[in-house]
């Protein structure tokens, strides 16, 4: 058999041929081991082979002729058989380049690939996102940030789990998610946690209430007024609760929920007033609500979850850049 026109296959950075796997002592072992060739001998062989020209081949690498005329024979000492039948000082292609230049079209192919990606990553071009956040972010905030990230890496995968803070905290610290946005306080381990925000909850009333003429509005001023407040199993309620028991204010309050969303969305319909998150607030401004600062403050802070011991990824990153740049477009501190 012609050992020149066996195909060569890639293990590795090393190109092996069918020869290599023979015993020895075989009637094909004929001492060969295993074939060591250079990223550089391959540029210049398929130069070549794309070019047709030792001129050309040298134009596409940047390199001088002869550097590519060596090349191409190192490389062939190398596989130890011709690539090439010299003819009045011309190369031309054995059968055996042709086949040889297969593989080394595929390998260079997925070569390229693998750069195109990694220059993705680098942009942030590419890459997947998990983020678990509270309501109070889900509905207008994160989607207009998602937009405008799209724009920029239109490649970029990103899921978006909405979650009540304490359920957050825990999908953060199972390593469920790449980060969450939740509602201070937390408590669990593994997680670490910056402030994202904290800023006042504001007070909602209907369109056209009395209470929309007063510039701020403080807990007496809700003495016999309908209130919508948020469930005892928010992290808020304890504030809003100690706030009216201070100042000896009774509630007159039939209706309750778990986010400022369905609080506003109620408000909305006439069936009282509330303190809403500010997030809230933007998505409802014409809707049928008119906000007012609120006295005493209680503060609406929000806090950015990640996994301990695991570092954000560039994407990761960048996403979280920009939930801050359009934070503060909003104007929320």
């Amino acid at each position: 058999m012609n050992e020149t026109s066996e195909r060569p296959r890639w293990r590795g950075a090393t190109m092996v041929t069918d020869a290599e796997k023979t015993p020895k002592g075989s009637a094909r072992d004929i001492g060969y081991g295993p074939v060591r060739l250079s990223v550089r001998q391959l540029e210049a062989f398929r130069a070549f082979m794309l070019a047709r020209t030792t001129n050309g081949a040298a134009a596409i690498l940047g390199i001088s002729q002869p550097a590519i005329s060596r090349l191409i024979e190192q490389l062939e000492r190398s596989l130890r058989f011709e690539l090439f039948d010299r003819k009045n000082g011309r190369l031309v292609p054995t059968p055996e380049a042709d086949i040889f230049f297969e593989e080394v079209e595929r390998t260079f192919v997925s070569v390229d690939k693998i750069s195109e990606i990694a220059r993705d990553i680098q942009a942030a071009r590419m890459g997947s996102l998990t983020v678990a956040t509270m309501p109070a972010l889900a509905h207008a905030f994160l989607p207009t940030v998602i937009a405008r990230f799209a724009r920029q890496h239109p490649q970029a995968r990103i899921s978006v789990l909405v979650f009540p803070s304490t359920k957050i905290e825990e999908l953060v610290s199972a390593h469920h998610v790449d980060f969450g946005l939740g509602e201070f306080p937390f408590v669990r381990s593994g997680i670490n946690a910056a402030e994202f925000c904290c800023t006042p909850y504001v007070l909602a009333m209907p369109t056209g209430h009395p209470l929309a003429a007063l510039p701020t509005v403080s807990v007496t001023d809700l003495a016999g007024v309908p209130f919508i407040s948020l469930s005892s199993n928010t992290a808020a309620r304890h504030a809003i609760d100690q706030q009216f028991l201070m100042a000896n204010v009774p509630r007159e309050q039939y209706y309750d929920a778990q986010n400022s969303g369905v609080i506003a969305g109620m408000i909305a319909q006439g069936l009282g007033v509330g303190l809403i998150d500010p997030f809230t607030a933007r998505d409802f401004q014409g809707r049928g609500i008119d906000v007012r600062p609120f006295e005493p403050n209680i503060p609406f802070r929000v806090g950015v979850l990640h996994p301990a011991h695991r570092p954000l990824s560039r994407v990761g990153r960048e996403f979280l850049g920009m939930l801050q740049a359009i934070r503060k477009e909003w104007g929320i501190k």
